[in-house]
């Protein structure tokens, strides 16, 4: 009697273009935590699939249609794995936290998990939330949706929990070209969703990271006055819409803004701690 293939419980995929100095070091590290290794790659032109093969991943050439939520759910349609795990090529996880990370997909009451992602305060300012959503239970009705950065609404996805896990980047370089592509699609959000709370709070942070203030309060303010609920991204809103206006000097709308969300966040350290920097100036 032919023996019964083991269920999958991890699927790691990484989406990649000209990887080739960062990827083959990332899958072999993490071969023996994922069950199965996708690779996703939009037309490198160096040794990106090759190397990729060789270290066992399953190699797709998606068309690249100017969107990750595409790419991203491209992925998932194909993983095997009760669980999908994104990681960028040059991103690396502790091998103590890789066997946590296993322990994780135990859980029965999790849906998805937040990581915390390091990057440099000079490659993304004050843009990068404390947390990512790059661990996520292999359900259909789980999708991406925006071009840009990619999100699930909050009332598809339930049950995140922190997993207080960390990504950390290699090497002084960074594979900052998702980055920079990130940033152009942006713009066809905008031009798609123009009310949209979500586009509006990236439009806010690009605003912020051009350190054009007055404009990013502007976003910022509209952004919050479209939230309907618990958002994953409200609580890193109202940091940057209270460093905004602390920047500005508009210290009692500052106020305001931070202790609303310390009152609905009380989670959120980072809200605290703005709020003290402002009683510290006044």
């Amino acid at each position: 009697m032919k023996r019964m293939e083991a269920i999958k419980q991890l699927s790691l995929c990484v989406i990649t273009k000209n990887d080739e100095l960062f990827l083959p070091d990332c899958l072999n590290e993490m071969k023996e935590t994922a069950d199965e290794i996708l690779v996703a790659d939009l037309g490198s032109g160096d040794r990106t699939r090759e190397l990729a093969s060789r270290a066992g991943a399953t190699v797709y050439q998606p068309q690249w249609e100017n969107d990750f939520s595409k790419i991203k759910n491209f992925c998932m349609e194909r993983a095997a794995g009760k669980w999908v795990l994104f990681l960028q090529a040059d991103e690396m996880i502790s091998p103590k936290q890789r066997a946590e990370l296993r322990l994780l997909l135990r859980n029965p009451n999790a849906e998805g998990y937040l990581i915390y992602v390091d990057y440099r305060q000079d490659e993304r300012g004050i843009s990068s939330p404390a947390q990512f959503l790059r661990l996520i239970r292999n359900r259909k009705e789980y999708r991406f949706q925006y071009r840009s950065f990619e999100y699930i609404p909050d009332e598809i996805l339930y049950s995140l929990q922190d997993s207080r896990l960390r990504i950390a980047h290699r090497g002084e370089r960074t594979a900052g070209w998702q980055l920079k592509e990130r940033i152009r699609l942006l713009k066809e959000d905008q031009k798609e969703r123009p009310q949209d709370g979500y586009v509006r709070y990236l439009e806010g942070i690009e605003l912020l990271n051009l350190e054009k203030y007055e404009e990013s309060a502007v976003q910022f303010e509209l952004a919050r006055q479209a939230v309907t609920g618990g958002c994953l991204y409200v609580p890193h809103l109202y940091k940057c819409y209270g460093y905004s206006l602390l920047t500005l000097e508009r210290y009692e709308e500052a106020e305001q803004v931070l202790t609303e969300g310390i009152q609905a966040f009380t989670f959120y350290n980072d809200l605290l701690a703005l709020r003290a920097e402002l009683y510290r100036r006044l």
